[in-house]
């Protein structure tokens, strides 16, 4: 399959080698569609939790440069274990200075194929999933759907032509409520985010008849808080923590990044029984959206929703376009 990709010179790879931050830096600001996971600053605080190594590739082309924002677990029991990008991290995948099409992308995969990996994984940005090529023999495949608005005709338009007329019906209800939303990245707001988080959780069990402490420990891993202080510090006012309170009571809060063209609703959670009569998720995304409206994004990011219906409900009626595509790992 090779020698006839080369026949046809879709796409000559020079050189693959570890990209300098000036350069990545540059790739990721031509490319329309990079996300903030494809940054070099997010690869730095994945490298700075002490778990991974950046093991990123710079693919240069006769076409111009590709890179792969690519993580290999530290663990002795994980080595040689490869990730684009580790789970709980985001989306991956290939950001370039030139456009990339089908073909580009199979000359590249196969050359993925020659690496002294264990395994290797990587989740493409939903965005791009158009020009991702049919899985071959070397890769299987796993399904996945991600949701993304559109935020190129502004707030204004998306408030009126977007949002589900049930969901302005909440927003303004919480702004008669009297429901307050602030935002920053300094650990006094992160930890208030993470007891949000821990309180879902808390309340999740509660719902389950199960016992919260088991619940707690596995919330705790899942999403443990180092991960987050390590994003904070590398990514500085890129990342900002949103949280709605009604007087003393913190009733939701969510975790925003923005760069580039895009932005992105990282991690949100709730405090469930609080948002029964205080709709402080709704208001939260309305304003993480306008934020990304007036920073002149074009994209705004909801993420997976793991097959939760109420979960994919509550984007949708955001707007959010529904994407299915593939994470593509190595056999």
């Amino acid at each position: 399959m090779l020698d006839l990709f080369r026949k046809f010179n879709v796409l000559q790879i020079d050189s693959i080698s570890s990209p300098s931050t000036s350069e990545w830096r540059e790739i990721f600001t031509v490319d329309p569609t990079a996300t903030p996971f494809q940054s070099p600053e997010w690869m730095c605080a994945i490298e700075k939790t002490g778990h991974f190594k950046n093991k990123s590739r710079l693919f240069r082309c006769s076409k111009g440069r590709v890179l792969l924002p690519l993580a290999m677990h530290s663990s002795i029991f994980k080595n040689r274990k490869f990730s684009s990008l580790p789970h709980g991290f985001g989306a991956g995948g290939f950001i370039s200075d030139f456009e990339l099409v089908k073909n580009d992308l199979i000359s590249i995969l196969e050359a993925l194929n020659n690496m002294n990996a264990r395994e290797l994984s990587v989740r493409p940005n939903p965005m791009q999933i158009s020009i991702w090529p049919d899985p071959h023999a070397c890769w299987a495949t796993t399904k996945r759907i991600s949701h993304v608005l559109d935020i190129s005709s502004g707030y204004d338009h998306i408030w009126k032509n977007s949002f589900h007329s049930k969901k302005r019906n909440r927003i303004r209800k919480a702004v008669k409520l009297g429901i307050q939303i602030k935002k920053g990245n300094d650990a006094a707001i992160l930890n208030q985010f993470y007891s949000v988080y821990l309180r879902w959780s808390e309340i999740r069990a509660k719902q389950r008849n199960l016992p919260s402490a088991p619940l707690l420990w596995l919330a705790r891993r899942r999403e443990p808080k180092w991960k987050f202080d390590a994003v904070a510090r590398e990514l500085g006012s890129n990342l900002q923590v949103y949280v709605a309170s009604h007087g003393s009571l913190l009733v939701a809060a969510a975790v925003f990044l923005k760069m580039g063209d895009s932005a992105v609703y990282w991690r949100g959670a709730s405090d469930i029984e609080l948002t029964r009569k205080f709709p402080g998720n709704d208001l939260l995304q309305n304003e993480m959206i306008r934020d990304a409206c007036e920073s002149h994004c074009s994209s705004y990011h909801m993420g997976e929703s793991g097959g939760v219906e109420s979960l994919m409900r509550f984007k949708k009626d955001f707007g959010a376009k529904e994407i299915k595509y593939s994470e593509f790992s190595l056999k």
